[in-house]
């Protein structure tokens, strides 16, 4: 199958408005992934496989000199934004697309050949940033209230949430760079290079803060861990020093019982029995023997 020739059609001067180009046919917005991809192949004659566009976990960037294909994720329950974009023509599939507002500021660029498909990979783009961004600021908002009461499963699963976000932001930051550096025309950035920069920017300084915020968490952890480390070892200082006095108490008490079990035997000849003084000499042996094994416990720090 070959490529439609499509003739040039530029809109003419003082009839740049975004209600003029969706009368005409020139931007063609869907929220369904069939009529868009119908759409396509009326104007094209090319049947393209959309679906698998829509199902691969990374951005999408695929050009020819007819035609330019793009995804874009997002973060916000809306997470595909697929254009495709010729010199004359803007499909654009999106279940919220750019509002007609936003492209008031660029009226005189979409006069220009190929300034429709800028002005709304450009938009699209910047969509994009702010699903980006309003998922960060949910990440934060979630990761304060965990410094109150920690949780290490939420405190994982913000901890990937936050990597993911990371991982996604530099893929836009790269597609970025593609479209400013390989001269695609059907998005020539040099239109509109001082709005790419600041898109770069605020994306850098995105990217800034979620590492920063993925340091803060790490943080939480190492001091969690250690707090959890300290507990610990004080109790098994209190665990070893129970043991140790009942060690002590059990040695001691061990003395006696040891008397008392001889004195227990049944022997015919046992000649501590003929003396009148020898039990009470047995008790206070005893005694003095318990005495000794306190002070000597005490003085090893274990009673």
């Amino acid at each position: 199958m070959s490529h439609i020739h499509v003739t040039r059609r530029y809109p003419p001067a003082g009839d740049s408005s975004i209600k003029a180009f969706l009368q005409r046919g020139s931007l063609q917005l869907f929220d369904d992934l069939p009529a868009f991809s119908q759409a396509v192949e009326a104007e094209t004659g090319i049947v393209f496989d959309f679906e698998s566009v829509i199902n691969l976990q990374s951005n999408f960037l695929e050009r020819s000199a007819q035609h330019l294909i793009l995804n874009v994720k997002e973060e916000n329950g809306n997470p595909d934004n697929l254009l495709f974009l010729t010199e004359q023509k803007a499909f654009l599939f999106s279940r919220e697309p750019p509002e007609a507002d936003a492209f008031e500021p660029f009226r005189a660029l979409l006069a220009r050949p190929y300034g429709l498909s800028t002005v709304l990979t450009f938009l699209t783009l910047h969509k994009v940033l702010d699903s980006y961004r309003a998922k960060f600021e949910t990440i934060i908002s979630q990761a304060r209230e965990m410094e109150q009461s920690f949780d290490p499963q939420q405190h994982r699963e913000l901890s990937l949430e936050l990597e993911r976000l990371d991982d996604r932001l530099e893929e836009f930051s790269d597609l970025l760079l593609k479209l400013q550096e390989r001269g695609i025309k059907q998005v020539d950035a040099e239109f509109i290079s001082f709005d790419y920069s600041v898109l770069t920017a605020e994306g850098e300084s995105l990217g800034g803060r979620i590492r920063r915020r993925l340091d803060a968490l790490r943080e939480m952890a190492r001091n969690r861990e250690l707090q959890m480390s300290t507990q610990l070892n004080l109790r098994i200082e209190k665990l070893t020093d129970v043991m140790k006095k009942l060690t002590a108490i059990t040695v001691i008490l061990m003395i006696p019982t040891l008397i008392a079990s001889h004195f227990g035997m049944n022997f015919r000849d046992m000649p501590e029995l003929k003396f009148a003084w020898a039990y009470p000499a047995v008790i206070l042996f005893q005694v003095v023997l318990v005495g000794l094994g306190i002070i000597i416990f005490r003085k090893i720090d274990w009673l």
